[in-house]
């Protein structure tokens, strides 16, 4: 089962399952379930993506920049980077620059317009605790470096993958996490015995059915059960 949720909302609601083959990986399970998404729910606006690593994919990076959709994925390190920078400063895993003398760069903003980071010399930055005598640039403003986000949208996300706001996103990826064990465990899902998908997918949607009346009870205060009936009607 793969499945989308909605990570926004308080009660870790559902919002579109697919039954696929065991076989399938995952990042083909997601672009699979979203454009049978995009058939069903056409009023569907997707603006950000919440993945695992299994989703760290340069095709799915450049997929969502395509569909102005902000991937917040999961770094897989055995895909490394596998991509070359020029001769004046490397690329660590976290997207950030570093010169030739072995400093990580200062991140100095985001140019929206041109869709690039600036990062700037720690030293001419003039960072606590760092010192150094590498004459990297001639300029007194430091060696400065612009870094493209369409370059490798894989390791420069927007937002930034060592940012606070980027670790504040993906923990909402847990509402996931949460949404599927309530349907394995409170509701059950895995106890059918069903032979055809088509079963499968009934007793799916039922599931997923009592979870919205679920979230609507608890908003409820007086007479929860009348409430949602007329909410339904």
């Amino acid at each position: 089962m793969y499945m989308f949720t909605a990570a926004d909302s308080e009660n870790d609601l559902p919002v579109f399952p697919i039954l696929n083959r065991a076989s399938m990986h995952d990042s083909f399970g997601l672009c699979y379930t979203y454009h049978a998404m995009k058939a069903f729910l056409k009023e569907a606006n997707v603006i950000e993506a919440l993945l695992d690593s299994a989703h760290d994919v340069m095709a799915i990076y450049k997929f969502s920049q395509e569909n102005s959709i902000a991937a917040i994925i999961d770094f897989n390190e055995r895909g490394g980077l596998n991509f070359k920078y020029r001769n004046t400063y490397t690329i660590g895993k976290d997207g950030i620059p570093v010169c030739q003398a072995g400093l990580k760069m200062i991140r100095d903003g985001y140019e929206k317009s041109k869709m690039r980071y600036k990062f700037r010399c720690p030293n001419c930055y003039h960072c606590d605790g760092i010192h150094c005598d590498y004459k990297c640039s001639d300029s007194d403003y430091g060696l400065v470096v612009h870094v493209p986000t369409k370059e490798n949208p894989r390791i420069f996300t927007v937002p930034a993958r060592d940012s606070k706001e980027w670790k504040l996103e993906y923990n909402k990826r847990t509402s996931s996490e949460r949404c599927n064990k309530r349907e394995r465990i409170e509701y059950q899902l895995e106890n059918g015995r069903h032979q055809s998908t088509k079963m499968w997918y009934c007793r799916l949607y039922c599931i997923m059915m009592c979870q919205h009346l679920d979230a609507w009870g608890k908003v409820q205060s007086d007479n929860p059960i009348k409430d949602i009936f007329a909410q339904a009607a």
